[in-house]
């Protein structure tokens, strides 16, 4: 593996502008049939490993983008949540407040729409990922997405930054909380600890996200980060992968798009991550590719 004695530099030029979505070829010079694009995917996708391949402690840090290649709508994209229901009245402490039963119908909804919804092959890569990398390294996975797939696709420990779509919580914040995943009884009924209403384990706007799953990812001190489907845009998730490009560690970009983080990036690849995970994940957790990088640095 000739390419793991690049400089840093050389790997991310080589993924700039590789993935470009809904494009057959990329727009690259010198590339301009199937088999000189498939070559230039593999190179890049190469190259990001390579980024991450000295990582002891690698945050994969998901997003809307991740779980929607499993059909699950996102909040701010073409066709998003929030582009076609009223937030203030279904994602608010005000709007549960005035009609409980209209925010409940419609979590209950995208409960059944999850449920109906199968992880895709990035999503079990990250699984892979997970129990996989050659030790001593360890993987924590965070992600924004409010849903169960990434546990069903076989993560052991997931980590919700904005809550869980499966959990039910008391409304009156004395602290009971459960899982809800089954049946959506305990929507039904009153909190068991305190009596009080119920209302949806999802973090609403308005509200401060929970410490404990911040906490969880500042104690892991993460050397490195993959970054899945995430534009960015909501604070204080937003600042994890900027204070580490900050402090020069690699974080490595998958999204359809490009995004405001893409030219801080060590690495930032186009495309669906069903498509880019598996094969990245692939080299991440090959001893050869470990073992190539130990020797080159």
């Amino acid at each position: 593996m000739a390419m793991a004695s690049h400089s840093a530099q050389a790997l991310s030029l080589a993924c700039e502008g590789v993935l470009r979505r809904g494009q057959s070829r990329p727009s690259l010079p010198g590339v301009s049939t199937a088999a000189e694009y498939q070559s230039a995917v593999r190179v890049a996708i190469t190259a990001a490993a390579v980024a991450l391949s000295t990582s002891k402690r690698l945050l994969v840090l998901a997003g809307a983008g991740l779980s929607a290649d499993a059909g699950v709508p996102t909040f701010r994209g073409e066709g998003g949540l929030w582009r076609t229901h009223d937030v203030e009245r279904l994602a608010t402490p005000g709007g549960f407040a005035a009609d409980p039963e209209v925010v409940w119908d419609w979590y209950r909804e995208r409960r059944l729409h999850v449920a109906s919804c199968s992880p895709h092959p990035g999503q079990r890569a990250i699984a892979l990922l997970s129990a996989h990398l050659p030790a001593p390294a360890q993987v924590l996975v965070a992600t924004t997405n409010e849903d169960d797939l990434l546990e069903r696709a076989g993560v052991n420990q997931v980590v919700h930054l904005h809550g869980s779509l499966f959990d039910t919580m008391c409304a009156a914040n004395c602290g009971w909380r459960a899982k809800d995943d089954q049946d959506n009884l305990l929507s039904l009924r009153p909190c068991p600890a305190c009596g009080a209403r119920v209302r949806p384990g999802s973090v609403w706007f308005g509200e401060a996200l929970p410490s404990g799953p911040l906490e969880a990812v500042a104690r892991f001190e993460p050397d490195a980060c993959l970054l899945v489907g995430s534009s960015l845009l909501v604070q204080p998730v937003s600042g994890i992968p900027n204070d580490l490009a900050a402090a020069g560690r690699p974080v490595v970009e998958l999204n359809p798009e490009e995004t405001g983080f893409s030219q801080v990036a060590a690495a930032s690849l186009r495309g669906a991550a069903k498509d880019l995970l598996p094969p990245l994940v692939d080299l991440l957790t090959s001893r050869t590719m470990q073992d190539q990088r130990r020797r080159v640095t």
